[in-house]
């Protein structure tokens, strides 16, 4: 039922994950770690022909950006303009697994956690990955680095992941497209480590870290600008989900809006990554998961 990974590939996963934990700790380490990733996935095959060309364009779209934000001059807003449509488009294609070179490892196939559920494939996503690391290593370094600014941030957040929690499920069971089906399974152990780091982080770096913070910033002048920009990163987030069917776009989209309202709200990744994984969480315990068989 469940695919070990080879040494080196495991190796490679661990080097990316490490990446992660690194943007906590400083750009030096972060780098560090994924630089190693990518060494180890092409000597495991992760990672094989142009997959280094894709790697090196989106973290130079991210570096550009950057110091595009920083500079000045009539150029500025220019180059911002190229270097955010670039990390949108890229950023994109490397999340859907549209670019070539990217073997990413099979983790479940077609596993049925539970009467009526459709079959769950679970995959160790490198492309993904490396989308939400270079966002928050270059474009969003607003991390929460110590431990008294998580007390408020979580106080700001708890409430409205609540609500968006509870919103959610109530709008999946009432377009069929999930049922009550508490369960437990010890896969839950392998799933969580993998929707919180491989997941959440990247769609959260993506559509609230880079997106909405980006067209926040651009419509701060217009009324309603905040809100605007909530709305559109949230419906992006819900496009995204296409593959699962109508009812899933518009589930996404309303769960994109808590999140969105969370980041607003907080001002921080962290808290918005949480909302998502609380309610992924709740969705793999207490639903039906992925979704109800047959359900478009």
């Amino acid at each position: 039922m469940i695919n070990t990974p080879p040494l080196l590939t495991a190796a490679t996963y661990v080097a990316l994950l490490s990446s992660i934990f690194g943007l906590w700790f400083g750009r030096r380490v972060w780098i560090t770690a994924l630089a190693l990733a990518v060494i180890l996935g092409y000597v495991a095959h992760v990672l094989v022909g142009v997959a280094g060309v894709w790697i090196s364009a989106f973290a130079g779209l991210c570096i550009g950006y950057d110091r595009a934000t920083a500079a000045s001059g009539k150029a500025r807003s220019a180059y911002m303009a190229l270097s955010a449509l670039g990390i949108v488009v890229f950023g994109g294609l490397l999340a859907a697994h549209e670019l070539p070179g990217f073997r990413n490892f099979l983790i479940l196939d077609h596993v049925v956690l539970s009467d009526g559920a459709a079959p769950f494939t679970l995959y160790l996503n490198f492309d993904k990955t490396l989308v939400g690391v270079c966002i928050l290593g270059f474009c969003h370094r607003a991390l929460l680095v110590r431990a008294s600014d998580w007390s408020p941030a979580l106080r700001r957040a708890v409430p409205i992941m609540t609500i968006n929690v509870l919103v959610v499920a109530v709008g999946a069971c009432a377009l069929g497209y999930l049922t009550w089906q508490p369960k437990w399974t010890p896969i839950f152990w392998i799933w969580a480590p993998i929707n919180l780091f491989f997941v959440c982080l990247s769609e959260e770096a993506f559509f609230r870290g880079f997106i909405q913070r980006e067209l926040t910033s651009s419509l701060q002048r217009m009324r309603y600008g905040t809100g605007v920009a909530i709305a559109v990163s949230s419906l992006l987030f819900g496009l995204a989900h296409f593959a699962g069917g109508t009812s899933y776009i518009v589930l996404a989209t309303a769960a994109g809006l808590g999140y969105g309202i969370v980041y607003h709200r907080t001002r921080s990744i962290e808290m918005s990554m949480l909302a998502h994984f609380t309610l992924n969480t709740t969705h793999f315990l207490l639903f039906t998961y992925p979704q109800a068989l047959g359900h478009v």
